[in-house]
């Protein structure tokens, strides 16, 4: 399936987030497959990878943030190297996005689990962690500028940007 075929498709789909789409690699395989399988006559899976592809489309702007998707006010996370900020967009230009850093308040319930292990310790439910957020005035901003290269705000061995709030503080760091 040439490519040009694959973004009428996706277009029709997501118009505004197309020209990230058809960057996806992994989506663009499962339309590949989809034409290799009715090529080879086997238009049951044929059909079942082209309902993938197509689904995988649809929910592309729910799962990852794109000059065409973001918005202020939308709930974000910094991405250190383990550990995980929440904040909020307070300011879209075309190539950048500029963050305030929330206040997280951890569950009050979460009580770390610790057994020997590593330099002392190693925590062995840091993944239950939960927090609540709260828009915070004095918060740390951070400015991402949007990689062509990379299809994200910011690049690898640098913060990077994600959707949706999710605190993390690696105890095992």
């Amino acid at each position: 399936m040439k490519e040009s075929s694959i973004l009428v498709i996706i277009r029709a789909i997501d118009p505004d987030n197309a020209p990230y789409i058809i960057q996806d690699s992994e989506i663009v395989r499962h339309f590949q497959r989809a034409a290799e399988y009715l090529k080879n006559g086997n238009r049951k899976l044929a059909s079942f990878c082209f309902r993938g592809a197509k689904e995988k489309v649809a929910q592309f702007g729910e799962h990852y943030l794109t000059p065409a998707s973001i918005q202020v006010g939308d709930g974000v996370t910094v991405n250190l190297w383990s550990d995980r900020y929440a904040a909020t967009v307070i300011k879209v230009t075309k190539s950048t996005v500029t963050v305030r850093r929330d206040k997280a308040t951890l569950n009050p319930d979460f009580k770390p689990e610790w057994i020997p292990g590593g330099f002392a310790a190693h925590c062995t439910n840091q993944d239950e962690q939960t927090y609540t957020y709260q828009p915070d005035e004095n918060g740390t901003e951070y400015t991402f500028h949007w990689s062509r290269k990379y299809q994200r705000y910011g690049q690898p061995g640098n913060l990077s940007l994600s959707k949706g709030r999710h605190e993390f503080y690696d105890y095992n760091f």
